[in-house]
Formats: structure tokens, C-alpha cells, sequence
């Protein structure tokens, strides 16, 4: 894991927030044209196609998708709603590869997700997650060393003075995801 100190300060972030989590964000970041609040996965979808929609003819502007709930107690893994986004359930996997397939992630310009919740880069499950993650999204993939509260965001988002709690995975190919993609059944 390595930590890119520059990356954060840089990014405008798309913030997602779980609904069992609003009280871990100020009330003007809620309020901010840049916040939308999700139940689950599919809320998240609704997201990236709301900020792909919102966008100008202009330049695009690099983006952070910044999901932001509690982690599970057992494995630290971020809860959004009621889905635990762990990228050894196939559910949450193939949601991230059709994310992938489908432009999104480009098309709003994101250069990372930041998984924001208490020490979702501290277990194993975690970082393999946001290996996972990295891997299949192609773009950087945080999670943060530490416990997040409301101080740790501002009006905008996510605070860029405390970067130094987030690390970044080691994107590597993981073998899984070849296995994962050879199992599915053929259409033809």
C-alpha cells in the first residue's frame, strides 16, 4: 500500500453517502450539488449517471468518487445502505464491472474511488477489496488507516488536510477475476 499525497487535494469529489451514515458529514456538504445519498448499490449507478449528465461541453474535471459509510465491525469493508462492498461477492463485483463496461467512470472523468469509512484499508478484506476494485474500475482505489468522523470532511467533501489517513492499494491482476469471468455461462 502507498499513500499519494498529491492525488487527493487535486480532485473534485462525487460524494456518495450511505443513509445510515449522514450524521458523519457536515450539514453543507449534504446539501452540496456534489452529494447524493444512497440506500444501495444501484443508488450509487443513479449517482455517476446524475454527474455524468450534470457535466458541461467543457474541459473534465478529474473526479474522486468518494463512498462514504461505516465499515462492518468483523472486516472493516464499507456498508453503503444495507451492501457491504466486498469485491469477494460476486453481486458487488460484477456491479463494478458493469460500472467499468459502462463508461462511467471515464465519462465523469474519476481518477479514484476512496472507500470512506473507519479503517477500510486495515484488514486483509479491505485491501483485497480495494486490489479488486483497482483492478477492475482501472483507477486508483483508497481507503483510510483511520476512524473518519464529520471533522474529516468540509463543505466540499472529503478534507484534503487529512490525505495522510488514506492509502492507495497496489493495483495488481488478481486471478480471481479471470476465474470469476470464465465461470459465467456462455450467452451464445
Amino acid at each position: 500500500m502507498t499513500s499519494d499525497p498529491t492525488l487527493a487535494a487535486s480532485v473534485r469529489p462525487l460524494n456518495i453517502v450511505s443513509v445510515g451514515a449522514l450524521e458523519t458529514i457536515p450539514d453543507a456538504m449534504l446539501r452540496g450539488p456534489d452529494t447524493f445519498v444512497a440506500s444501495s448499490l444501484r443508488d450509487v449507478a443513479r449517482a455517476l449517471e446524475a454527474a455524468q449528465s450534470a457535466q458541461t461541453g467543457g474541459p473534465t474535471v478529474a473526479r474522486a468518487i468518494d463512498l462514504i459509510g461505516h465499515s462492518t465491525r468483523d472486516h472493516q469493508l464499507l456498508r453503503l445502505g444495507s451492501t457491504v462492498v466486498d469485491a469477494l461477492d460476486l453481486t458487488i463485483l460484477r456491479f463494478f464491472e458493469g460500472i467499468a463496461r459502462s463508461g462511467l467512470v471515464l465519462g465523469i472523468g474519476a481518477v479514484c474511488l476512496r472507500l470512506l469509512g473507519c479503517e477500510t484499508a486495515m484488514s486483509p478484506s479491505g485491501q483485497r477489496t480495494m486490489r479488486i476494485l483497482a483492478s477492475v474500475l482501472g483507477i486508483r482505489v483508497y481507503g483510510s488507516r483511520k476512524r473518519l468522523s464529520r471533522m474529516h470532511h468540509n463543505h466540499l467533501g472529503f478534507d484534503p488536510r487529512f490525505q495522510h489517513v488514506l492509502v492507495s492499494a497496489i493495483e495488481r491482476k488478481a486471478p480471481w477475476l479471470q476465474l470469476a469471468a470464465r465461470s459465467e455461462p456462455s450467452l451464445i
